[in-house]
């Protein structure tokens, strides 16, 4: 008995050792991470301070990443930064000491080139690049042994308000993107191009969460100019001071872990809405405006159309959990909105997708309850496969007299967002799409530009209390009569740019963001637009408000444009040309452009050593994370099935005198 009792704790201790994740270490008290020669080595410590200006409804943000070497060699530390997706990086500084050396902006490829001679002559350097619109890879290299080198990055974004209520997301990790298998084209399985590889580097778990890397210090300075209705975070806990004018805004336990976004959510008192705000920049003889339309909030008609309603579950395994219970009430919330005239049909999908019915029903009180004990029932695991389940919504046939909506609910953790917004961008025809983002980290770049695409909105589930609240103010815009065809007409004599150059369909209480560069100011504007009857408006021009950051912001808006456009099968050649002029014009990060900073003189001796490492994003607060190690999950499984057989074997062994 006691020889299989050993036999059983040695079984456990190998299993035990076999699991443990990427940085574990053989020693206590410091990160380590495994070299390509399989020895430990000391990891970098990264820690994260972040300023945010809020004014209007205009975001200035810096995020200063320190990278600390704790090791005894020099080190090169990459890392994958997540930010908001409609930020526009305008500049980068590199901090050695009291030493600051400002990035210039490259093309991308001679960016690199820049980086790496500099890197391999021993100079200290960073550069700067974009893997996905929300995703930007920092790079440092030559950090001394006890050195401590910082890169500081800031970057402007407009926040879309709804409503009167604002909400600014700063990113803080992510989730580990599932590459989507080949889609059949033309009947052949043909590999995807450009985007499914997975961009987010190594991702770690609750190990880190403890230590003394990966916390971040958030500040944020809301500028509103008067007392708001009410400001809240759903994510942390927050202190707020007003002075009279402006809120100071800090995180009670700052500085926190980075394992799950920041979310800070204001509501305007409603006597503060106006229906035209803009603010202006001048930029040599160029004006540039970013105007905020609020159209009359008394729709023309209110005559409601009966709607055919696809709801889309995601229950892949990057769902399990908490994430799989927001979802599965936010989609039985939705079920309770819908009313007798409607019809409805329920999916899921992970590694393949089912249907409730095979066809839309009609929305009766026996369909809605077996869709709700349906859906309440409905595990999370598996891959999480897109394409095939958005391909079979967005093909079945329409009834007429319904107006098609889609809601697709998914944290967005997947690595082809282009397939996805082409799918999107090609099925469409007069479906709407609208998105909610679940999850303390959900991929809202795709989630944002999928409802873009697809002429709907975005809603983001913070927690599981405000999913009621979320829900409601979908539901509002579902069976809300929708500006389309928006049309602005300008005085004659004003010559203008504006982007976007198709303006989007409107919901109620939305506002319409429209950056504009200009030879002059208009002292008024006209709207016209369909509701669905012909429905116009004019407005006159306030007296603007002077801001910074507005050229740069009607430049991101630029590009943003251009890159839809390889959506819509435009070649990569075609695109770059587009954006390559506007993005080093405005100095902007962008797909073909990298900021990169050098100090001259060089640190370290050519024959000295240099250990690389990617330094890792922390697993989100409610993300199941399989371990990650040399053997792979697979690996794991086949290790711990040999040793339970083992055991096994142990346990029921007989000597032969027995």
């Amino acid at each position: 008995m006691k020889t299989a009792i050993t036999w059983l704790l040695l079984c456990v201790s190998l299993i035990s050792t076999a699991i443990q994740a990427y940085t574990d270490s053989p020693e206590t008290g410091m990160f380590l991470f495994r070299s390509d020669d399989g020895s430990w080595q000391p990891a970098l410590l990264l820690n994260t301070d972040m300023q945010v200006q809020v004014s209007g409804p205009v975001a200035e943000v810096q995020i200063r990443q320190s990278f600390s070497n704790p090791g005894g060699a020099f080190a090169e530390g990459r890392y994958v930064l997540p930010t908001s997706e409609g930020s526009a990086v305008h500049a980068m500084t590199l901090e050695i000491g009291e030493r600051r050396i400002n990035g210039v902006i490259q093309e991308r490829e001679q960016a690199r080139k820049t980086y790496e001679q500099a890197r391999d002559n021993g100079q200290q350097t960073g550069l700067v690049e974009q893997e996905r619109p929300n995703l930007f890879t920092t790079s440092v290299a030559n950090i001394g042994a006890g050195d401590t080198i910082s890169v500081i990055i800031r970057y402007t974004e407009v926040l879309q308000p709804d409503a009167g209520r604002y909400s600014l997301r700063l990113p803080l990790t992510m989730t580990p993107r599932y590459n989507a298998r080949p889609q059949p084209v033309d009947g052949q399985q043909r590999p995807q191009r450009g985007s499914s590889a997975s961009p987010e580097g190594p991702i770690v778990g609750s190990l880190w969460r403890d230590g003394p890397s990966h916390q971040a210090d958030i500040h944020v300075t809301l500028d509103s100019g008067f007392a708001l209705h009410e400001i809240s975070s759903p994510s942390h806990a927050i202190s707020s001071h007003f002075d009279g004018r402006q809120y100071r805004i800090a995180l009670q336990d700052n500085p926190v872990v980075m394992d799950r976004d920041f979310v800070l959510n204001w509501q305007l008192p409603s006597e503060a809405g106006n229906q035209v705000a803009v603010f202006t920049e001048q930029v040599g003889d160029d004006h540039y405006a970013l105007m905020m339309l609020s159209p009359a909030a008394a729709p023309v008609s209110r005559e409601r159309q009966p709607r055919e309603v696809f709801l889309i579950l995601d229950t892949s395994g990057s769902m399990q959990g908490e994430r799989i219970r927001q979802a599965r009430d936010s989609l039985i919330h939705a079920l309770g909105r819908l009313q007798p005239e409607d019809r409805f049909n329920v999916l899921e999908f992970n590694s393949e997708f089912s249907m409730l019915y095979r066809e839309p029903v009609n929305a009766t009180e026996d369909n809605l309850s077996e869709a709700r004990s349906w859906v309440a029932g409905l595990p999370a695991g598996g891959g999480t496969e897109m394409l095939p389940v958005l391909r079979a919504a967005l093909t079945q046939p329409n009834e007429p007299g319904y107006l098609r909506q889609l809601i697709f609910i998914t944290d967005g953790s997947v690595s082809n967002e282009r397939e996805v917004l082409k799918m999107i961008e090609q099925r469409l025809r007069q479906a709407r799409v609208f998105t909610v983002g679940i999850g303390a980290s959900p991929n809202s770049f795709l989630l944002r530009k999928a409802a873009e695409v697809g002429r709907g909105q975005f809603t983001s589930i913070d927690d599981r209390a405000g999913i009621g609240a979320a829900m409601e103010r979908l539901f509002e815009k579902l069976e809300s009569p929708v500006l389309t065809h928006l049309q602005l007409e300008l005085p004659e004599g004003i010559e203008a740019e504006i982007w976007p150059q198709k303006l989007p369909d409107l919901y109620s209480d939305q506002p319409l963001l429209i950056a504009m560069k200009l030879n002059q100011l208009p002292e008024k504007i006209a709207l016209h637009g369909q509701q669905p009857e012909a429905w116009e408006q004019h407005l006159q021009i306030p007296e603007p408000q002077q801001g910074n950051g507005i050229a740069k912001l009607w430049a991101r808006r630029k590009i943003e444009a251009a890159m839809d456009r390889l959506n819509q099968g435009a070649g990569e050649d075609e695109v770059r040309d587009q954006v390559l002029p506007v993005a080093l014009e405005h100095q902007l990060m962008s797909r073909f452009t990298s900021f990169v900073a050098v100090e001259e003189q060089p640190v370290r001796a050519a024959d000295e050593p240099l250990d690389s490492q990617l330094v890792p994003n922390l697993n989100p607060v409610d993300h199941r994370l399989y371990p990650q190690t040399s053997l792979g999950l697979t690996g794991l499984w086949a290790l711990a099935l040999a040793l339970l057989l083992a055991a096994f074997l142990v346990l029921n062994w007989k000597p032969r005198h027995a």
